[in-house]
Order: structure tokens, then C-alpha cells, then sequence
């Protein structure tokens, strides 16, 4: 029986891997929170405020082209459903217009920036074409960015297929939502963790059935 349980499970591999797959959809769901509100006209209604609790995911593509020249960033925007942003905070959604996306992930690795020899590994996710909240009020862009000036956070600059170990960075920019010049949010993420695709989870459940199987 043991062998058998083997021997359909490393067929179940063979199902999933047997050819390489031609994109990837990396999923990252993120928890952050509020730590200052800038609403002078109320566009936000009240409904925000420092210690609010922002949760929600973002997906990007793996095998998306790097479109900057630079050999220590790397430049990955995206214009196809379903990657994205889409956070919710205070009974609002913040979203990437699906029928309109504009959304970049950005990779530096021992890039020079303005210090001299000094150079950051940063990490930057943003979305700049975005549906209004639902009372009109308009987003302008979603952006969340980690900094670490000693380069050790990132050995390339190629897109992760892990969401970001937040202990590895000395700094966070910070998760920041905007709406022209009418508001601002802005808070700090305390999770983020990828998540699985179907495919993966179909199997994880097959071999799970299968161990059951096994112990009756």
C-alpha cells in the first residue's frame, strides 16, 4: 500500500511539473497598520484612523520581462488581469482598475542612490491606475516600498517568487494609499506571506487524502 501511495503521488508530481509553466501568478497577501491620516475635506468620512487594520493581497507575474537597462534594478510593470493591488481598510477598497492596470514591481539590488558608496537593496510594489473608493472619492496611486541601505536583503535583481522577509530590512518607506491631493494614508505592514496557487493546494490536498487513506 505504501508503494502504491508513492507511486500516485509522484504521478500527481509528473501532472503539474511535467512541462516548465510559461507564467507564474505569485500571490502576497500583506496586513498593515494605519499609523497617520491626512482627510482635512473628509473624503474618507471619518472611517480611517491611526491603528486601523489594512489587509488585502497584490499578484504579479513571474516571468514578466525586466524593462529597465540598469543591471542593479530591475523594472517589472504589468497591464494584465489579475495583477494588481487590492487592500481594504475602514469598509473601503483600494484597488487597481482591472480594465486599466498600470502596476509596477520594482527590484533593486546594491543600487547606487545618492549617498556615496552606499548601495540599497529596495523593494517597491505600486499601482497608479485605480477605481475610485465607493462614494467616488478617487485613488491616485497604492504603493508599499522596503529599504535596506546595507544591500543585504536581495542577491539579484530578479522578481521573488517569496513574499518579503520584513526582518531582513533595515527600513520600511511604508504601505502608502493617496488620493490626488484630497487625502493620505499611511501605515506599516506586519505580515506578508505568499499564497499558494490552486494548482499547488490540489495537490497539497490529494497527498493529504492519500495519508488519510493510508491510516485506515
Amino acid at each position: 500500500m505504501k508503494k502504491a501511495i508513492i507511486i500516485i503521488i509522484t504521478a500527481t508530481f509528473g501532472l503539474f511539473w511535467a512541462e516548465p509553466a510559461k507564467a507564474a501568478l505569485i500571490t502576497i497577501a500583506i496586513e498593515a497598520t494605519v499609523d497617520y491620516v491626512r482627510d482635512e475635506y473628509n473624503y474618507l468620512e471619518g472611517q480611517i484612523s491611526p491603528g486601523d487594520i489594512i489587509t488585502g493581497t497584490y499578484t504579479y507575474e513571474s516571468t514578466t520581462v525586466d524593462t529597465n537597462p540598469s543591471s542593479s534594478v530591475g523594472m517589472y510593470e504589468h497591464d494584465s488581469y489579475p495583477c494588481g493591488i487590492r487592500l481594504t481598510v475602514g469598509g473601503f477598497v483600494f484597488q487597481t482598475d482591472p480594465d486599466s492596470i498600470w502596476f509596477v514591481v520594482e527590484i533593486a539590488n546594491d543600487h547606487p542612490w545618492f549617498e556615496p558608496d552606499i548601495n540599497r537593496d529596495n523593494y517597491l510594489v505600486g499601482s497608479y491606475n485605480n477605481l475610485p473608493l465607493s462614494n467616488g472619492t478617487p485613488v491616485s496611486s497604492i504603493s508599499w516600498q522596503l529599504d535596506d541601505p546595507a544591500g543585504n536583503a536581495l542577491s539579484s535583481t530578479d522578481l521573488p517568487t517569496t513574499a518579503p522577509v520584513l526582518s531582513d530590512w533595515q527600513s520600511e518607506i511604508g504601505l502608502q494609499l493617496y488620493g490626488d491631493r484630497l487625502y493620505g494614508i499611511a501605515g506599516h505592514v506586519t505580515s506578508a506571506v505568499v499564497i499558494p496557487e490552486p494548482a499547488t493546494l490540489l495537490l497539497l490536498g490529494i497527498g493529504a487524502f492519500l495519508l488519510r487513506k493510508r491510516q485506515y
